[in-house]
């Protein structure tokens, strides 16, 4: 093997988390200790079936509310802002000769 192969299975053996590394979000099964996030799996183990100490944990926000709406809402958005740029550029097309004057005026 290589030295970039052994470095790189280095790395990765170092980034696997171990069983007492896991995070408070990981439960163990106690039938056949499988490490798993009862808030994936609906709060059972995927292996056996059986429920997660705790059970399931109550979901995150962002999981729990429909994502089509922050499409809406980027749409909106984007409207917007397309709208400001078309009334931009039809006020600046529909009085150019007044505003040449004005800046001769004040360039005198």
């Amino acid at each position: 093997m290589s030295s970039v192969g052994r470095t790189i299975g280095r790395i990765a053996a170092r980034s696997r988390a171990r069983p007492h590394e896991r995070h408070e979000d990981y439960a163990l099964c106690p039938t056949d200790s499988f490490w798993f996030r009862p808030s994936y799996t609906e709060g059972k183990c995927p292996l056996c079936g059986e429920v997660a100490p705790g059970g399931a944990p109550p979901l995150p926000l962002v999981r729990r509310i429909d994502r089509s709406w922050f499409g809406v809402a980027g749409l909106a958005l984007e409207s917007l802002g397309m709208l400001a740029l078309v009334l931009f550029m039809y006020f600046r097309a529909r009085y150019p000769r007044k505003r040449r004057e004005w800046w001769a005026a004040r360039a005198r």
